[in-house]
């Protein structure tokens, strides 16, 4: 019965992390649109703002989605259930930490942006893409660690 409701209780978790990272997908894709924005040299005040406005909401999303699986979410799930598979959520935890000093280090020219000048802009810009291409792959071993977890069929049943 315990680990019925244990297995239950971590479908909840899963759920709840697939609904934030669904929220986090879309504040991601919004920045790419934002990013890829082909602004005329007379919009680039009003790209640098839109861009500045994003990052922000992607960061703190991001935030947001890393403490809530390292305290409330699948990591612990995974390391009850999983233990063999320590290692992998070992990985995640140090991606979380390369994001959260790569946004550190974005913060001051995210907070300065609209007073750079436009080859500064876009190389801060291009940082910001490389971030988003390293959390989307995060995100697609993270699913998979998921998956592994909650979906393998351990057998032993009659």
């Amino acid at each position: 019965m315990y680990a019925y409701a244990a297995l239950n209780d971590a479908r909840a978790q899963a759920q709840a992390a697939c609904l934030e990272h669904q929220i986090l997908d879309h504040v991601k894709q919004a920045l790419r649109v934002t990013l890829e924005w082909k602004a005329p040299s007379i919009a680039l005040s009003r790209k640098m703002s839109s861009v500045q406005f994003t990052t922000k909401s992607f960061a703190r999303h991001l935030m947001r989605m890393m403490d809530l699986e390292e305290t409330d979410g699948y990591m612990q799930v995974v390391r009850e259930e999983k233990p063999h598979l320590d290692h992998r959520v070992q990985k995640l935890e140090r991606q979380h930490q390369q994001f959260r000093r790569a946004l550190e280090e974005l913060t001051p020219d995210v907070s300065s942006m609209t007073a750079l000048p436009e080859d500064q802009f876009e190389f801060v810009c291009s940082r910001i893409v490389e971030l988003l291409d390293q959390v989307d792959q995060h995100d697609v071993e993270e699913i998979e660690l998921l998956q592994d977890t909650l979906l393998c069929d351990e057998g032993g049943e009659g």
